[in-house]
C-alpha cells in the first residue's frame, strides 16, 4: 500500500514541476510475524507508538507534501480512499479466483541467468547460469 500512496504522490509532485527521483524511507514492521509472535514481546507498545509518530514513511511525506502547500489534507485522503479500493478490489480478485496450478509455484520468482538457486532447483540449469 506504501507503494501505491508514493505513486500517487509523485504524480502531486509532477503536477507542480517538483518531480523526486528517489523516495528513501525506512519502514518499520508494527506487527509480530504471526498469530503466535504478537511483536509486543521484545518491544514496547510506547517505541512502536513512538517510531509511528517519529519516522513513518507515509506520515513523513505527508507532512511534507502538506508543509510544501503542493496539495492539500482533502487530496490525500482522497488519494488514501482510492487506495484502499483498489487494495480492496484485488482482494476480492484474489479470493475469487480459482487456485493456480501447483507446477506454477516457482513461475516468475526468480530471473534465469543471474545464478540464484532456489529451493528444488535443477542443479545442472543453476550451474549452467554461474560465470
Amino acid at each position: 500500500m506504501l507503494n501505491c500512496w508514493i505513486s500517487k504522490v509523485r504524480k502531486l509532485y509532477g503536477t507542480v514541476g517538483l518531480v523526486p527521483r528517489i523516495l528513501e524511507m525506512d519502514t518499520y514492521r508494527y506487527h509480530g510475524h504471526s498469530m503466535s509472535d504478537p511483536g509486543s514481546t521484545y518491544r514496547t507498545r510506547d517505541e512502536i507508538s513512538g517510531v509511528r509518530q517519529e519516522r513513518d514513511p507515509v506520515e513523513r511525506i505527508r507532512k511534507l507534501i502538506l508543509s510544501h502547500e503542493i496539495t492539500t489534507e482533502k487530496e490525500l485522503k482522497d488519494i488514501e480512499k482510492e487506495i484502499r479500493k483498489e487494495v480492496d478490489e484485488a482482494i476480492a480478485l484474489a479470493k475469487e479466483s480459482p487456485m493456480p496450478d501447483p507446477s506454477e509455484l516457482f513461475t516468475n520468482v526468480y530471473v534465469k541467468g543471474f545464478g540464484v538457486q532456489s529451493f528444488g532447483a535443477d542443479r545442472k540449469e543453476v550451474r549452467a547460469t554461474l560465470p
